[in-house]
This record gives structure tokens, C-alpha cells and sequence, in this order.
């Protein structure tokens, strides 16, 4: 429990836990920020800091009471001046609020609110934060969602767009960063104040500095000056990145029609980092095996994804920094604008990475056909409310918009978006400011369209009937087989791509009521209904129809669509609609298809369908399938990188080498993988920078003691990123029993981060004996659990330890979080959604477990 300590003016207490309604999470409208100053003092080497602030602040109406946000801070000395005999008191409630009491009315007016604090470094990854690396120690701020009232007292909402005027006082060894340029120091023996430029109007979310014996590389060929910062011993794998950021910031000025708005844009590369990135104003914060990559060896995977989060977080300079959401429920559109944004950026100005070919749908569609599974755009009262879902809002919102931008074409929809930049810079808005500048711009009802897959949950499943030149399409919601949901509707741009024996067209049509007929130009034999795959629906063919599709897809259908076909399918199978035994042979069928994108992607599928349908009674027969398939691919492409292949190719090989090791249990390979962890563990650079992620995993499963001792060493040596992630990874692998638990000890000692707990035991689910052993585990370690991992990763946790298909695995949750939710209201809603999720596999596995069984017998 924290309490605000008496001292002068101020006495304070916290006050206990009470029923909530949802205007007690958010601050009273009496008063606003105009401006604020931040003073801190910040060593890295201690375990507290202490600062003081100035707000200027303008009274709405009279008061006694003024709200700010704090958390985890003691704060003395507040005062307001501009009026007389103002003793404040001061409650800080567990809502984050700060309740500022004077005894006299404090009528409307401009005031200045100041006061002293001090507080401790958080180490769970959020707020003002410590960390070390290399034995030195370094501090990052994470302020977004609501954070950055635990470092200093502030108006911690969105709508609150300040200047900000940071300064810093720290060792005199330490390099210091913020918001802004620098404009002045003023060193005072071992400790020198940095006085920093004020901010242009911001969120406070937006805020950030990072302090510690950092090293930097210019960043040549922007508008604005910019570095690539890292920890020490780090600042040749910044390269790539630096050679990138000006080359995705020129495309994206372009794109917007308007300059990138702030003085300078600096990149830091953070050891410790709860999320991919931050996009920070001036001071973008990465983790640091995104941002940093050795050049001469990276993986085309490692290229595109520092190339897409670069993009991600710099659309963010606009979208969401420059324009902001006015509250939080506008957040899916912040992160959906800018996975979109980076989506588009990305394949421009690096198509080789065929990026095109992601659809972010597929990500989602499963999640969002549950009933528990709330709209994107959702009521937001607490940060509990904006995590949950919060990676449906960017890859849903993303195919969204994809969907209308096809709808109404790129050039209206960029011309939407520059005229909505140009006349809310600076500025707070709704989603609805959006929907009117491209409806503007393109002449169609775009809100129309947006509100039904934006401010409802789910999509609809649209039904195809072709009868000569005549196309008949309905709609109504998906849901999986035996689901009873509540009747909806959507205006839905269908694009539909149809065939006959030499023409090929594509329309989209407006399917805005529950059935209607359209006529084509000429009577098709062949019918897809998700043209280029951008519809955020689900489709369903007659059967002969379907047939005849399959019977031209890998000639008429881009490989784009081949990947929508293939998801479709996937989908129609938990509708009931295809039999378990159908999907499996559409799903083979495709494992020879002659893009590597594909054969992934099918291969991809039939694992995921493993995961519900794999018993003792089928487990050799499995193995065998899913094999055999593999090696239809290997036949092919080869189990060892070429010089000069197709990086397609090279993509795919790890899941080939993944399957026959760990399905197939292929002697070759595995020794392959500990020949090859060996030399990898001696010298990075030795290994194919592609395959050797799969063989560390492949050598850990099969390894023993001595070799986990090895992969502990060096991953606490070495000074490469993308090693540490690998062997993070790999850890995450190690056999059931001894082994595995040393693992899983060693997570909660002081050598792995909160952040990186996520990553080793992304691991701990393959084989039903190493997960019961993770269960265990996790549940006898509760306590340290909760206390390591960031707060709004604990919400995750039920879903870490009872996913897949065992009811008895969901009881046992339930009953254990369920007690636990008065301290992480996050427990609820995961209880629920893990529930429908356990039950709807468990309902798939009883109706279709008899056709894939036969299916696998049959072969």
C-alpha cells in the first residue's frame, strides 16, 4: 500500500477500496493543464528518484477539489498559487486519481499547482523504470496507457494536449534524452541538470527520457536531425535501422502531404521493453531485438519486421501524436491506423519482402467470432478495459480499413486522411472526425460501413449463390457450429473475383441489407468472394461451387488469395459447414502449392488443427500425416540454404526442419540441430542466421544439463539481441521433468526480465507433459509470478496455463483466478473468454474427431 507522507502544507492518505463507477476513474472537468515544467533528479545507480513540477492550470468552475493522476509516488509541498490561505489536503485513491482539497473555494481563473515528489523505480517494465544491462544500470519511461502518473503528478488523459518543459539532473557519466533537443547544461560537480527545449502540445502518455551510458549513431538524410541510440557495446547493429528511418519517414511525409512535426526523432534501442515499441514524440523507444541487427547476417524475416515496427511506430508521429484520440475507446483506431499505415509503407518501399501477402485478418477472425468478445471501439474505464482485446483492435482495425480503402479507392482515402491531419493538428479527435474526412473525400457513406464492424463485435459469414449471370449474396453473423448469437447485420463491401474459360473480373459490391442480388457481366464458372482476400468476412459456396474453385485456385487465384482460401476454409470447419477430414485434405492439397508463402501457410493450419484433434490413439498417425507433407516441401526446396534462393524459400525452410524434428523426431535433423546449436553457441556468426532459431528449440527439446548450462552463458554474455532472443526462446523447450523446472526457476531470477517471461514460455505448451509440468509450475509460483510480470500482462496468465481443449484444465482455473479477481479485475474477462474458448474446441473435437481419424487412416 502506498500513502502520501504529511509535510507542510499537505497531509494525505489512501483511501480504501470501494465500489467504482466509471466517472471514478477519470478526472473531474473543473479544471485543465495549460503547460507543465517536470524537475527531476534521476541516478540509475539508486532505487528512488525525487523531482517537483509546475502546472499551470485554468480553473473551469469553482471548486474546492482539483483531480490529478498519480500512482506510487509521495508527494510533498503542494501548492496552489494565485490564492491565499489554501491549505490542500490530498487523497490518492486506487483509481489513480488524486484528490487535491482546499478549504476555500477556488474560483475560475489561471493558477500554478506545484509540488515536490518522490518515488521508487518501478521493475516491472512500466512507468519510470530500472533496468540493467551489461552490469550497468539504465532508465526507460513506458508512460502509455496510464503511466506516467507513477513518474511524476500529471492530467494523465489524452485529451489533456500540453507543451511539456522537461529537466533532468543526473551523473555527470550518463547521457540523458528526452522529448526535445537539448538546449542547455549546467554541470554541478558529479551531476549535470539538462535542461530540454519545451515540447510542441502533447499527451502525456507521449512523454519520455531514457538516462544511462548509452552510445549513438547519426541518422543522415532527414528533415530533422535524429540518432539511433543503444546500451552500451550495442551501436554496430544499429546500422540497418539508421539507414532505414529516413527512407520510411520520406515515404510517410509524402503520403501525408505534411512534414514529419517535431524538432527531432530519435530511436532508442531498450534492453527491457514491455511492448514492441513506443512512439514517443522525438524519442521512439523499441525493444531492442526489433531495432537492432547485425546487417551482414540478418534473416529477411529480422529486416522486415524492424522495417515494419519502424513504420508502425513513425505513422504514429501523425496518426495519434500530432492528431490524438480524444479518450481511450479511440485507441483500436491509434494502432489500427498505424499497422495499416505500416503495412502500406512497408511493401512500398521494400516489396522484396512481399509483406503484401500478410493478411492481418487471419490473426484475429477466431477471436472475434467468440460472443465474448467485445466490439473494438468499447466503453474504457480502466487500463484492465483498454488491454483486453487490444491486439484484435490492431489487426481487425487494420482489415478494416484495408476493406474500405478497396472499397472507395487509395486516392480518396489518401486525400481523406491529409485533409483530416491538416485540419486537427495538434488537436483531440473521435473516430467519427475520420469517418468524415473520407466520406468527404470519396463521396460515399464510409461511417456506414465502418460503424458495423467498428461499434459491434464479430463479422459476418456471407453466403454466395451463382445462377447464370445472377449473384445472389446474404449475410448473417458467423458463429461457430452450435453457437446461438443474437441476429446482426452489416454493410459489407464484398469483393468478388469470378471466372470463365478466358475471362476474369473483379467487382465490389455493397451488400448493405440482409440478402441481395446483383448481376454480373457474364455467367461465371467459378466464384471467389473475397477478392485480393480484403474482406473482413467469412464466405460460404455450394458445394459444387466450392469444388470448382479449388479446381482453378492455384491458376486463378494471386497468392494472396490463395492464403484467404486457405484461412476460409480453416473457418468453415469450426462453423460446420466442411468436415474435419475435408479440411485436412483442402489443407494438403496446398502443401505443394508453388509460392512457399502458401505451403506455410497450409502447413501452418494443419499444426493448429493438431492441437485440438492429437490423442495417444492418433498420435503416430499424425505425426506421420503432417510428415509425409513436410517432405513433399522438403523434395522441393531442401533442407540447406542456397546462395542466391528466392528468401521465400528460406522462410519456410525452419518450419519444414521444425516439423520433421519435432514431429517426425528425425534423427538427421536432430543431430543436425546440436551440431549446429554447438557451433552457434561458440560463434553467432557460424550459423545460417535463418535455420538456427528452429535448431537451438530442436537441440534443447533432445539436450541435456550441460547444454542448458551452455545456453544460460552465453545468453547472459552475449551483447546481440537477436542471440538473446533465440536462446530465450530455445529455453523455453527444454525437456519435462528436471530440466525443464531449472528453466522455469531460472525465469524469476534477476537474469531474465519481466518482458521476457512471454517469450520462454511461448515454448512450455508443446507436449501434454511439459505443459501439465508448466501448470504446475505456474500455480505453485503464483506469488513471484504476479509480482515479476508488468501489471497488464497478469490478465494473460489463465490463458497461459488452460488453453487448448481440457475442461479439467479450465476448472482448475476458474477456481484458482477466480478468487483473485478483487486484485486483478483483468482475471474476469480472460475466465470468460477462456471459457468459450476451451468449450468451443472441446465441442469441435466431439463432432469431428471421427472424420479426421478417418482421414489419417485412409492415408
Amino acid at each position: 500500500m502506498y500513502r502520501i507522507v504529511t509535510s507542510g502544507l499537505v497531509t494525505a492518505a489512501l483511501i480504501s477500496s470501494a465500489p467504482l463507477s466509471a466517472n471514478e476513474f477519470v478526472l473531474s472537468k473543473v479544471a485543465k493543464p495549460i503547460s507543465q515544467a517536470i524537475k527531476l533528479s534521476l541516478d540509475p545507480a539508486l532505487d528512488n528518484f525525487s523531482g517537483s513540477t509546475q502546472i499551470q492550470i485554468e480553473v473551469l468552475n469553482s471548486t474546492k477539489t482539483i483531480d490529478i493522476n498519480g500512482v506510487a509516488y509521495t508527494a510533498t509541498n503542494i501548492k496552489l498559487d494565485g490564492i491565499s490561505q489554501c491549505d490542500m489536503t490530498s487523497k490518492m485513491l486506487d483509481t489513480g486519481i488524486v484528490k487535491l482539497h482546499c478549504a476555500n473555494e477556488i474560483v475560475p481563473g489561471k493558477y500554478t499547482l506545484s509540488m515536490d515528489f518522490t518515488a521508487p523505480y518501478n521493475r516491472q517494465s512500466v512507468g519510470l523504470y530500472k533496468t540493467i544491462d551489461g552490469d550497468l544500470p539504465y532508465l526507460f519511461t513506458q508512460f502509455e496507457m496510464s503511466d506516467a502518473r507513477r513518474a511524476f503528478p500529471v492530467f494523465d488523459e489524452p485529451e489533456y494536449k500540453i507543451p511539456f518543459q522537461v529537466t533532468i539532473t543526473a551523473p555527470s557519466g550518463d547521457k540523458v534524452y528526452s522529448n526535445t533537443p537539448e538546449i542547455s547544461t549546467n554541470v554541478a560537480g558529479e551531476m549535470t541538470t539538462h535542461t530540454f527545449a519545451q515540447t510542441k502540445p502533447i499527451s502525456s502518455y507521449l512523454v519520455a527520457f531514457a538516462v544511462g551510458q548509452f552510445e549513438e549513431i547519426e541518422v543522415t538524410g532527414m528533415k530533422v536531425p535524429g540518432r539511433v541510440i543503444t546500451t552500451k557495446g550495442k551501436i554496430e547493429l544499429a546500422k540497418y535501422a539508421a539507414q532505414q528511418m529516413p527512407v520510411v519517414l520520406g515515404a510517410l511525409e509524402e503520403y501525408f502531404g505534411v512534414d514529419y512535426p517535431y524538432a527531432k526523432l530519435d530511436s532508442v534501442a531498450v534492453p527491457e521493453f514491455p511492448f514492441g515499441a513506443m512512439e514517443n514524440a522525438g524519442l521512439v523507444t523499441y525493444r531492442e531485438d526489433i531495432l537492432l541487427l547485425d546487417d551482414n547476417s540478418a534473416t529477411q524475416n529480422a529486416r522486415q519486421r524492424t522495417v515494419s515496427i519502424i513504420a508502425h511506430e513513425l505513422a504514429h508521429q501523425w496518426y495519434g501524436n500530432l492528431v490524438t484520440m480524444a479518450w481511450w475507446n479511440d485507441l483500436w483506431l491509434n494502432e489500427a491506423f498505424a499497422s495499416w499505415m505500416a503495412s502500406k509503407i512497408t511493401h512500398q518501399t521494400h516489396p522484396e519482402f512481399e509483406s503484401n501477402l500478410r493478411l492481418s485478418k487471419n490473426r484475429v477472425m477466431g477471436v472475434d467470432a467468440r460472443l465474448s468478445t467485445k466490439p473494438i471501439r468499447k466503453p474504457i474505464n480502466t487500463e484492465a478495459d483498454i488491454m483486453d482485446g487490444l491486439g484484435l483492435a490492431y489487426s481487425k482495425g487494420e482489415a478494416v480499413l484495408s476493406m474500405v480503402e478497396n472499397w472507395i479507392g487509395e486516392e480518396a482515402f489518401k486525400a481523406g486522411i491529409r485533409d483530416y491531419i491538416k485540419t486537427h493538428a495538434y488537436k483531440n479527435t473521435t473516430a467519427d472526425d475520420l469517418w468524415n474526412a473520407l466520406a468527404k473525400a470519396s463521396g460515399k457513406d464510409v461511417a456506414q460501413v465502418l460503424k458495423t464492424f467498428i461499434e459491434q463485435s464479430a463479422y459476418p459469414l456471407i453466403t454466395a449463390k451463382v445462377s447464370g449471370n445472377r449473384l445472389t449474396l446474404s449475410q448473417q453473423r458467423f458463429v461457430t457450429a452450435g453457437t446461438e448469437a443474437p441476429a446482426q447485420t452489416w454493410t459489407v463491401p464484398v469483393s468478388v473475383k469470378f471466372g470463365g474459360t478466358k475471362l476474369t473480373s473483379e467487382q465490389t459490391l455493397l451488400l448493405d441489407a440482409p440478402s441481395k442480388t446483383f448481376e454480373l457481366p457474364f455467367a461465371p464458372a467459378w466464384v471467389f468472394p473475397d477478392a485480393q482476400g480484403m474482406g473482413y468476412y467469412r464466405w460460404l459456396l455450394e458445394a459444387k461451387q466450392m469444388d470448382t474453385l479449388l479446381s482453378h485456385a492455384k491458376t486463378a487465384l494471386n497468392p494472396r488469395e490463395r492464403k484467404a482460401l486457405i484461412s476460409a476454409a480453416d473457418a468453415l470447419l469450426d462453423a460446420g459447414f466442411i468436415s474435419g477430414g475435408d479440411l485436412l485434405k483442402i489443407l494438403g492439397e496446398f502443401v505443394n502449392d508453388p509460392h512457399p508463402q502458401i505451403v506455410s501457410n497450409a502447413l501452418g493450419y494443419l499444426q493448429a488443427q493438431k492441437g485440438t484433434f492429437i490423442d495417444d490413439s492418433n498420435r503416430e498417425l499424425w505425426a506421420k500425416f503432417v510428415t509425409k507433407r513436410a517432405k513433399l516441401a522438403v523434395d522441393t526446396y531442401g533442407l540447406t540454404t542456397k546462395a542466391g534462393e528466392d528468401p521465400q524459400i528460406s522462410k519456410l525452410r525452419p518450419m519444414l526442419i521444425a516439423l520433421l524434428g519435432f514431429e517426425g523426431q528425425d534423427p538427421a535433423i536432430i543431430d543436425t540441430a546440436k551440431a549446429q546449436t554447438a557451433a552457434y553457441l561458440d560463434k553467432a556468426s557460424s550459423a545460417d542466421p535463418y535455420l538456427i532459431a528452429t535448431y537451438l528449440q530442436v537441440a534443447v527439446f533432445n539436450g541435456d544439463a550441460s547444454l542448458i548450462k551452455q545456453i544460460k552463458t552465453v545468453f547472459e554474455t552475449t551483447k546481440d539481441p537477436q542471440q538473446r532472443t533465440n536462446l530465450l526462446y530455445a529455453l523455453g523447450y527444454a525437456p519435462a521433468g528436471a530440466m525443464q523446472l531449472d528453466v522455469l526457476a531460472y525465469s524469476l531470477t534477476d537474469k531474465l526480465t519481466a518482458p521476457d517471461l512471454s517469450y520462454l514460455f511461448s515454448g512450455q505448451s508443446y507436449t501434454k507433459e511439459r505443459e501439465v509440468v508448466f501448470r504446475d509450475w505456474a500455480y505453485a509460483n503464483y506469488p513471484a509470478l504476479a509480482e515479476k510480470l508488468p501489471p497488464f500482462a497478469l490478465p494473460r496468465l489463465p490463458a497461459f496455463v488452460a488453453g487448448g481443449c481440457e475442461l479439467a484444465a479450465l476448472a482448475r482455473a476458474n477456481t484458482f483466478f477466480s478468487t483473485k479477481i478483487e486484485q486483478v479485475p483483468g482475471y474476469a474477462r480472460s475466465l470468460s473468454k477462456l471459457d468459450e474458448q476451451v468449450n468451443n474446441c472441446v465441442q469441435l473435437k466431439i463432432r469431428e474427431q471421427a472424420s479426421v481419424d478417418h482421414y489419417l487412416k485412409q492415408l
